[in-house]
């Protein structure tokens, strides 16, 4: 299916930029829906978490009113709209939220679904890890046969992209596709089930992809995507990656 025939395409976020970092492209066609599963405030008198400390703030609650706020720009740029299921992340949180209620709240959305995207997990994150698995079962319980997992941007280029993403010629001394296959079975993917899909990006998709990242600019630093980070490497911005797999109905 091309980019520009898409109704209807719906994406699972585990928070506020991951499923518009990492699949921009997919998104930006127009029309779609990024169900965002931990958006929820933390509690009053949370102290200020870790991460969000690492990114400066001084209040996780405002620091998370700023992420909402820059996630609201970003669904302009994209043209697509969001969903929040309001569930506390990991570091606002104690103790796993509950998987039935996510599974079933996204079950409804994926029944009018012509498109189901689910992060793939890259990078071990737990919250990750349960968006996709509610994901996942959520699809079944509508009808979908088949789904698509984006590979979590940019921790899927912990190590660079591999030689089958870019073309270009493995490094000697470090083998990118080796680590990128052992995230995907140390989340509980069978990679022999993984059709890839790689998008290189043009310029108009590049720019798209640029501006996404400025909007998300409490994250960016932390995530090494400020501009000069990406004026340094941009070959982070060749590509996105994905990769479509059948489920059982």
């Amino acid at each position: 299916m091309s980019a520009s025939s898409r109704p209807g395409l719906v994406a699972v976020s585990p928070h506020l930029d991951d499923a518009a970092l990492s699949a921009s492209v997919a998104l930006s066609a127009g029309g779609a829906r990024i169900a965002t599963v931990f958006t929820a405030l933390p509690p009053d008198g949370w102290p200020v978490s870790w991460w969000d400390r690492l990114t400066g703030a001084a209040s996780s609650i405002q620091r998370q009113r700023e992420r909402l706020a820059e996630d609201q720009a970003v669904m302009a740029m994209l043209s697509a709209s969001a969903i929040h299921l309001d569930v506390p992340e990991a570091q606002y949180r104690e103790g796993d939220p509950d998987l039935g209620v996510a599974i079933e709240r996204l079950t409804e959305l994926f029944s009018g679904a012509s498109e189901v995207w689910l992060p793939s997990a890259i990078g071990g994150h737990r919250d990750h890890a349960f968006a996709r698995d509610a994901g996942l079962r959520a699809a079944i319980a509508a009808g979908h046969r088949e789904v698509t997992l984006y590979a979590d941007f940019p921790y899927v280029i912990a190590y660079g992209w591999p030689a089958w993403v870019s073309g270009l010629p493995a490094d000697t001394y470090l083998d990118a596709a080796f680590w990128l296959e052992g995230q995907l079975i140390g989340t509980g993917l069978d990679p022999e089930r993984l059709t890839p899909v790689v998008t290189k990006l043009d310029d108009s998709q590049r720019e798209l992809k640029t501006a996404v990242i400025g909007a998300y600019q409490t994250q960016a630093g932390a995530l090494n995507l400020t501009s000069a980070n990406l004026a340094a490497n941009p070959e982070k911005l060749d590509f996105e990656l994905a990769w479509r797999m059948r489920v059982a109905t």
